[in-house]
């Protein structure tokens, strides 16, 4: 019996699938590595980040937040920051922007970053300053409310409450002295000046 073996187009089709296959899982490798080589920087750039971060947050002189500083990272690397300070219309509080130039592990020119951080710093305002935005913010909420804390006079009227009102005595009895509720036999319950005060009658 005569074996019958592959023909030449048979054998090209079959190279031309592996390449194909060979071609695919080396491109979804390289993905792979490449990924994990981008995550690896990323991290590595989030924690020199966050160091500059903390040097900002460490420096309490408002003078020293826009000198800026070095930071030593690790693999013998160097970062220099720097803030820009800007105030708000909140009293004690202000908008940092801080800018940080972080050398990258490969060598070469040194990234640029810059991220706005709002920080409460009452040390860094001025009296004056502080003061104006105060009365400003008072002035603003008299204007929406219609009243002052101070008084609670001017245009802000509350409407009454509907219901039935109030009187002292009610249900038939007239009002003892001073607004008390008189007892049923007309006299005030409070005893007479010098005379201690009536017990109640024990429970049986």
């Amino acid at each position: 019996m005569r074996r019958r073996g592959f023909t030449l187009i048979e054998v090209l089709m079959s190279l031309a699938i592996f390449a194909l296959a060979a071609v695919s899982l080396g491109a979804a490798y390289s993905n792979v590595l490449m990924g994990r080589l981008a995550l690896k920087q990323d991290e590595q750039r989030l924690d020199d980040l966050a160091r500059c971060r903390a040097a900002l947050l460490e420096t309490p002189g408002f003078d020293d937040v826009e000198t800026g500083g070095e930071i030593h990272l690790p693999g013998g690397r160097t970062a220099r920051w720097k803030g820009k300070i800007e105030a708000t219309a909140v009293s004690d509080l202000f908008a940092v922007q801080l800018t940080a130039e972080i050398e990258p592990t490969n060598g070469g020119e040194a990234e640029e970053f810059n991220e706005t951080r709002m920080l409460l710093r009452p040390t860094w305002s001025i009296p004056s300053d502080r003061q104006k935005i105060r009365d400003e913010a008072r002035q603003r909420l008299e204007k929406e409310r219609g009243y002052k804390e101070a008084d609670g006079n001017s245009s802000f009227i509350s409407a009454p409450t509907r219901g039935k009102k109030l009187v002292p005595g009610q249900n038939g009895a007239k009002g003892g002295k001073n607004g008390q509720p008189a007892q049923p036999n007309g006299k005030n319950n409070a005893p007479a000046k010098g005379q201690p005060a009536a017990r109640p009658a024990p429970k049986r």
